[in-house]
């Protein structure tokens, strides 16, 4: 009886750790996708302080936006966006783009319509798909290792691209985008009601960078 009630205690955990997620803020028409429903049942608005569980699809109009909070992590859906949380610490992102934030550690892994990568470690990262199936993964600010099928580990450094690409996955090109205007720029980082409690953190960075180029500016 001892291996089926320890069954049992890890079952109840399971299930209860899918059912902590919980709707913070949104803006413009979100809209959720049970795929145990059947037809027009299956869609429903999504609301404020409501709670979604995982293999729940959420799908944001044109022009809206949401922020997800589920323990320490903080997940922001962009304009256009059609993702879900794919069981514990997994998030698969059908089109659009997301951010990630967590201020512990931890272990996520995200996905696309064809690649995957891993992340360990805490950070912000927004993660964008592209039109070959793959994504785009961008630290805003970040301590530990992105990891895909065939390039193993990666330190993820903030204000430095990656592309992700194939099945199984491996790493595209990498480039060096600028911290400043990214943040001036993107709707994931300003529009939203709270600041990221990583916000510190992602100035840090900023500063960091831009400590770096005045020095390379120096020597020319």
């Amino acid at each position: 009886t001892m291996p089926l009630l320890l069954f049992v205690t890890a079952l109840l955990f399971y299930a209860e750790s899918l059912t902590a997620t919980t709707i913070s803020y949104i803006a413009g028409k979100v809209e959720i996708i049970d795929p145990n429903l059947i037809g027009e049942k299956s869609i429903s608005i999504l609301e404020v302080n409501s709670t979604i569980l995982a293999k729940h699809i959420v799908c944001t109009g044109k022009g809206s936006r949401t922020e997800i909070h589920n323990g320490t992590t903080i997940l922001r859906l962009g304009a256009n966006t059609v993702a879900k949380e794919d069981g514990v610490g997994a998030y698969w992102i059908h089109s659009g783009s997301i951010l990630f934030c967590s201020t512990a550690p931890t272990t996520v892994r995200f996905s696309s319509i064809q690649s995957s990568a891993t992340f360990e470690g805490r950070g912000t990262v927004i993660i964008e798909t592209t039109g070959n199936g793959g994504f785009k993964l961008i630290p805003l600010e970040a301590k530990g290792y992105f990891s895909t099928a065939k390039d193993g580990k990666k330190e993820a450094r903030a204000g430095q691209l990656l592309f992700v690409v194939d099945n199984p996955s491996n790493f595209g090109d990498a480039y060096d985008i600028d911290l400043m205007l990214m943040l001036r720029s993107s709707l994931l980082i300003n529009s939203f009601p709270d600041p990221l409690p990583t916000f510190e953190r992602i100035g840090l960075a900023i500063y960091s960078q831009e400590l770096k180029l005045k020095g390379k500016y120096d020597a020319l």
